[in-house]
C-alpha cells in the first residue's frame, strides 16, 4: 500500500477537482430546469459523498473555505495550505460555473444567474444571514464530529453523516436562502452570471459559522474517548 504523503499541489488538484465537481453538481440540476426540487438537495450531497469517498484520502475533502478555515483554526493545517486550498476551491468553482456555458448555453445559465445562490423574496438581508451562519455551524460541526477518530470506532461513517447534513440542510433551507454555507459555491456562479447580490451574507456568514463551529466542536469534543484538536 502506497503510504507517500500527499505533496501541497497534489491536495490543491484535488480540491480544484472536488469543487468543480460539486459546483457542476449544485448547479447543473437548477440550470437544466428539469429537476424537481428534491432533486436538487439530492444532487450536491451525491456529489459530497462521492468525492469524500475518491478525494479524502488526498486532500481531506475540503472544497468548502468554510471547512479550510476550521481545520486550520484546529491547527491541522497552515496558512500557506489554507490558503493554497483556498484559492483551488475557488479557481474550481469558477471553472465549473463557466463550463455550464458550454453545457446547457450561456443563454439558459444566464436565466437562474449560473444557478447562484440567492435569498427568496421575502427573505431578509438579517435572516439569510444568521441561516446561513447557523447551517454553517451545525455543517462544520458534523464535519469535525464526524472526522474524529474515537477508541474502536472506524471512520467509514463519515461520508454518510456529512452528505446526508448536506442534503438535510438544502431540503429545509434552500428554498430561503439556497442554502450554501460554502464561499466557493457561491464564488463561480456568482462570478460566471456577474450576479454579486447579497455577496458579503454568502462570504462572511459561513466563515463566521465555521469559527463558532470550530468553538462548539471543542467543548463537545473535550469529554472523555475523543481525541480534541
Amino acid at each position: 500500500m502506497n503510504t507517500e504523503v500527499p505533496t501541497l499541489a497534489r491536495k490543491a488538484i484535488a480540491e480544484l477537482l472536488g469543487t468543480f465537481v460539486l459546483v457542476c453538481f449544485a448547479t447543473g440540476v437548477i440550470i437544466s430546469g428539469v429537476v424537481p426540487f428534491m432533486g436538487l438537495a439530492l444532487s450536491p450531497a451525491l456529489a459530497v459523498f462521492i468525492l469524500i469517498l475518491t478525494l479524502g484520502y488526498i486532500s481531506g475533502a475540503h472544497f468548502n473555505p468554510a471547512v479550510s478555515l476550521a481545520f486550520l483554526l484546529l491547527k491541522q493545517m497552515n496558512l500557506k495550505e489554507f490558503i493554497t486550498y483556498v484559492l483551488a476551491q475557488l479557481a474550481g468553482s469558477a471553472i465549473a460555473a463557466l463550463s455550464m456555458f458550454v453545457i446547457f448555453s450561456k443563454a439558459k445559465s444566464n436565466v437562474v444567474h449560473s444557478g447562484v445562490n440567492q435569498l427568496a423574496h421575502g427573505t431578509s438581508f438579517l435572516t439569510g444571514f444568521f441561516l446561513e451562519l447557523g447551517m454553517t455551524t451545525v455543517f462544520i460541526l458534523v464535519v469535525l464530529l464526524a472526522s474524529q477518530v474515537r477508541a474502536n470506532e472506524p471512520k467509514q461513517w463519515a461520508p454518510f453523516s456529512i452528505s446526508i447534513a448536506v442534503f438535510g440542510l438544502l431540503l429545509t433551507f434552500g428554498p430561503l436562502t439556497g442554502a450554501c454555507f460554502n464561499p466557493a459555491r457561491w464564488f463561480g456562479p456568482a462570478l460566471a452570471s456577474g450576479y454579486w447580490n447579497n455577496g458579503a451574507l454568502y462570504i462572511f456568514a459561513p466563515m463566521i459559522g465555521s469559527v463558532l463551529g470550530v468553538f462548539t466542536f471543542r467543548y463537545l469534543s473535550s469529554g472523555a474517548g475523543r481525541n480534541p484538536a
